[in-house]
C-alpha cells in the first residue's frame, strides 16, 4: 500500500485522472518473427461472458519494426485474450496466441490422435 501511495504522489494530475477512471489497461507486445506483415486481430473475452474483437491494420508494421507494443483501455476485466481468433492470418505457431497461455495441438499431433486414438508408446506401456 505504501508503494502505491508513493507512486500516486509521483504522477502528474492528468495521470491521476486516468488512474481514477476505473478502466482496465492491457499492454501487449507483438513480435513479427517471420517477417511477413499481417494485421493484428485480437479477441478479448470478459468476466461477464461478453467479448470484443479489435482489429489493428497491417500498417502497424510500416516502420519496419519487428516488435511493437500496444495499450488497450477497456471498461471490463479480460479473462482471456486471443490473437487471430478466427485463424485469418498465416500464423504457424498457435501456441503463443493466448493469454493466459494455452497449448494448441499441432497438426501432426491432431492427425496422430485421430488415426491412432489409443496408441501407446513403449514408456507408457512400461508405466502400466
Amino acid at each position: 500500500e505504501k508503494f502505491y501511495l508513493r507512486y500516486k504522489e509521483s504522477i502528474t494530475p492528468e495521470e491521476q485522472i486516468l488512474l481514477e477512471q476505473n478502466k482496465n489497461y492491457y499492454e501487449i507486445t507483438f513480435t513479427n518473427r517471420g517477417g511477413l506483415v499481417m494485421p493484428l486481430i485480437l479477441k478479448f473475452d470478459f468476466e461477464d461472458g461478453t467479448n470484443e474483437v479489435k482489429r489493428i491494420p497491417v500498417e502497424v508494421w510500416k516502420m519496419g519494426d519487428s516488435t511493437i507494443t500496444k495499450v488497450f483501455v477497456l471498461p471490463k476485466k479480460a479473462i482471456q485474450i486471443t490473437l487471430d481468433p478466427f485463424l485469418e492470418t498465416a500464423d504457424v505457431n498457435l501456441n503463443n496466441n493466448y493469454w493466459p497461455a494455452k497449448m494448441e495441438p499441432t497438426r501432426f499431433k491432431a492427425f496422430k490422435e485421430r488415426e491412432y486414438p489409443n496408441a501407446e508408446n513403449p514408456m507408457q506401456r512400461e508405466k502400466k
